[in-house]
């Protein structure tokens, strides 16, 4: 498989999954009220190839062709040494949910551990310094 038909079936791929439908998901009906969760996706791709010409230069410069005259030089050619490799990878971070009442709509954040962690340690931070500075003042 040639890199030209990879890239067109991954844009293939991409193109049907892409749009709103990825960050938010499907409405679900609680009672009279609507809940639409939503999330952020983040995508990544790499990848690359290469070939080895220099270590058939490298080869044919240490074994001289009069030392395995049986070989044929079209044989010689044919190896193509040639190399390649790619991957992505996919993450959702869910942002929160939308919630619909009647003729109101509000948005629900959601919060993660790592979030209120960070919090409080940002205020006790903030407590242990505002500590220092008072008992120096007295």
């Amino acid at each position: 498989m040639e890199f030209k038909d990879i890239f067109t079936q991954l844009r293939t791929l991409l193109s049907n999954t892409m749009g709103a439908e990825i960050s938010f998901g499907q409405p679900t009906k609680v009672g009279d009220l609507h809940v639409i969760p939503v999330a952020k996706v983040a995508f990544g791709f790499g990848g690359g190839g290469g070939n080895s010409a220099s270590a058939r230069k490298k080869e044919a410069k240490e074994t001289p062709e009069a030392e395995n005259p049986a070989e044929p030089k079209e044989e010689k050619a044919k190896g193509n040494n040639f190399g390649g490799g790619g991957g992505g990878g996919a993450k959702t971070y869910p942002l929160g949910i939308y919630t619909l009442k009647g003729d109101s709509v509000k948005f629900h954040p959601v919060i993660s551990i790592k979030e209120i962690l960070a919090v409080m340690a940002f205020i006790s931070v903030l407590l242990i310094r505002f500590r220092k500075i008072n008992r120096k003042g007295k």
